[in-house]
């Protein structure tokens, strides 16, 4: 008891917030209290002085001169940090399209993700080996490694994060990031054979009234694969799945659709369709309904509130009527998305390689480079194409 009462304070003297000195009857000399506000705890140093004024002034000189053991890195200021501009591209990107809901995911991940690793760290100490040790950090904590295009995700939003900081002047350039060697793998496509089976299988689905999973496969099933054909749309919740009436105008000439894509992989977007989409929409609208379409209801699968639901049925039906059309290969998986490959192809054909690139990308929805890298590299050229690619002036 008597050795207890030895370490405890006998004085107490508060200086600022997480500053004080303090005497104990151990020792004749004043000691430092300094609450290191990194780390997170108290750190304790004898001044050495046994005189109070003497004692303050070294623990003042201390404090000031104090850097933390724990990570000299880590901001002093939150509006420095990691964490405060990551909230900021949340911010800037809330609601955008399922793609930045997926950066702000990877960003709160609550064990490895960006926000816990480097979310203390001021943005002007971020370098290329922090990047690289972090995604060594997540193969550590998995039993397989991960791909190279996810770690590609992960560097790329730490480079949207450094973007914002470098705007505010915190950084003059960003630093060299870490790059992923990824391979393209572009998905397969309908050749003119495949999708004219494709759609005569679909036919055929509708007169016999398929069911799958009790879900009756009906013309409009049909017409909504067909729509995707003509209108180069994802067949996803932010494209396809996601279009409204309210979001169509039917124009001309020649006659099109306007089409107001809300939630595009790259965001909003103004696309228009070629002419057979605007027969394909109007077969949606009941001709004896004087009032018209519900403006905020969907253009397609309309019957399903949940578009999750609609994908999935929708995929369901897909992949039945690809069965049926003897269309099923293991090796050359199909998929609903390969009506998208299909359409951006056939345009180009179509052309006979005449028809502008960067039109074609961003009134589908892309860049060139991915136009080229994804949608066209596998896709066989047309006596057109050749002609014209070796035609002289």
């Amino acid at each position: 008891m008597a050795k207890d009462s030895k370490n405890q304070i006998s004085k107490l003297k508060q200086l600022r917030k997480g500053l004080a000195i303090y005497r104990t009857g151990r020792s004749p000399y004043w000691y430092i209290r300094f609450r290191d506000p990194i780390a997170g705890k108290y750190v304790t140093r004898s001044t050495k002085e046994e005189s109070r004024l003497e004692a303050i002034e070294v623990a003042y000189e201390f404090a000031d001169t104090y850097r933390s053991k724990a990570n000299s890195g880590h901001a002093k200021k939150k509006a420095t940090s990691f964490e405060h501009y990551a909230k900021k591209l949340m911010a800037v990107q809330k609601g955008k399209s399922k793609w930045s809901d997926g950066d702000n995911k990877l960003l709160n991940r609550s064990k490895d993700g960006l926000i816990c690793y480097f979310g203390k760290y001021d943005v002007t100490k971020i370098n290329t080996g922090m990047v690289r040790d972090y995604l060594i950090h997540l193969d550590e904590n998995r039993p397989k490694r991960l791909a190279e295009s996810t770690k590609g995700k992960h560097v790329g939003i730490i480079r949207k994060v450094l973007t914002l900081a470098v705007e505010d002047g915190l950084l003059d350039v960003l630093p060299v990031l870490p790059k992923q060697k990824t391979v393209d793998s572009p998905r397969n496509a309908f050749t003119d054979d495949e999708y004219k089976r494709f759609m005569k299988a679909a036919g055929e689905c509708v007169k016999r009234r398929d069911k799958v999973r009790g879900v009756e496969i009906t013309g409009h099933h049909a017409k909504m694969f067909r729509f995707v054909v003509h209108t180069f749309l994802r067949p996803t919740e932010g494209e396809l799945f996601g279009l409204k009436h309210k979001d169509i105008q039917i124009k001309g000439e020649p006659a099109h659709l306007e089409m107001n894509v809300r939630g595009g992989k790259t965001g909003g977007r103004v696309s228009v369709t070629m002419p057979l989409a605007v027969p394909l929409y109007h077969a949606t609208l009941n001709p004896f309904d004087e009032k018209g379409p519900d403006r905020n209801g969907y253009v397609w699968m309309p019957e399903y509130p949940n578009r999750t639901t609609a994908i999935n049925t929708a995929r369901r039906i897909f992949n039945h009527i690809l069965e049926k059309a003897d269309l099923f290969d293991e090796d050359r998986k199909l998929s609903p998305y390969s009506l998208r490959h299909y359409a951006i192809q056939s345009r180009v054909r179509s052309s006979n390689g005449k028809v502008n690139p960067h039109t074609l990308a961003k009134n589908a929805g892309t860049s060139v480079d991915q136009l080229e890298r994804f949608y066209l590299r596998n896709m066989a050229p047309t006596t057109g194409i050749i002609e014209n690619l070796q035609h002289r002036e």
